[in-house]
């Protein structure tokens, strides 16, 4: 089921189970951002039904063109590594089933596009996300999580001159 789309704006979505970063991007700003978290007291299934509801929602809302969604990277937490590669499925579903297309960026990818340097640190990230885009005002203070999906919108419109 595709749904009608904002031709220039992107979701740019940081994968993981107990915390995933979201942000809706358009050009030059962000329209939109947060962290989606799930109950720790649900049932597996239940955290991967809020996850998927909550992108549909958001999906829903913003009508972005396309996901830009970081890829897969296994860290020695294997346990963690499977359930954040489930809530990625969730994600890429939601994505399929509105009609968005999908891509993919490395972490070092992402890092290389907002800073130049393959191995930048959260600080550097974030110091250079609010340098390159204008970030709304927030009440509260942007978790890594929220600065890693702009990051990833960043990386997506920088390199994909029309979506």
């Amino acid at each position: 089921m595709s749904i009608p789309t904002r031709s220039k704006t992107v979701l740019g979505i940081d994968p993981g189970f107990d915390r995933i970063g979201a942000a809706i991007l358009d050009e030059n700003k962000v329209l939109y951002s947060c962290c989606i978290e799930t109950d720790r007291g649900l049932l597996h299934a239940e955290r991967l039904f809020e996850i998927g509801m909550a992108i549909k929602k958001i999906i829903k809302k913003w009508k972005p063109a396309a996901l830009a969604i970081e890829s897969l990277f296994f860290n020695q937490n294997i346990t963690n590594a499977l359930k954040v590669s489930e809530a990625r499925g969730v994600i890429l579903y939601e994505a399929s089933m509105a009609g968005l297309k999908t891509y993919e960026y490395s972490p070092q990818a992402v890092k290389i596009a907002v800073t130049g340097y393959g191995k930048a640190d959260k600080i550097q990230m974030e110091m250079m996300v609010r340098r390159l885009i204008n970030l709304p005002k927030k009440s509260s203070k942007r978790l890594d999580d929220e600065v890693d999906a702009i990051a990833l919108g960043i990386t997506h419109l920088a390199t994909k001159k029309s979506i």
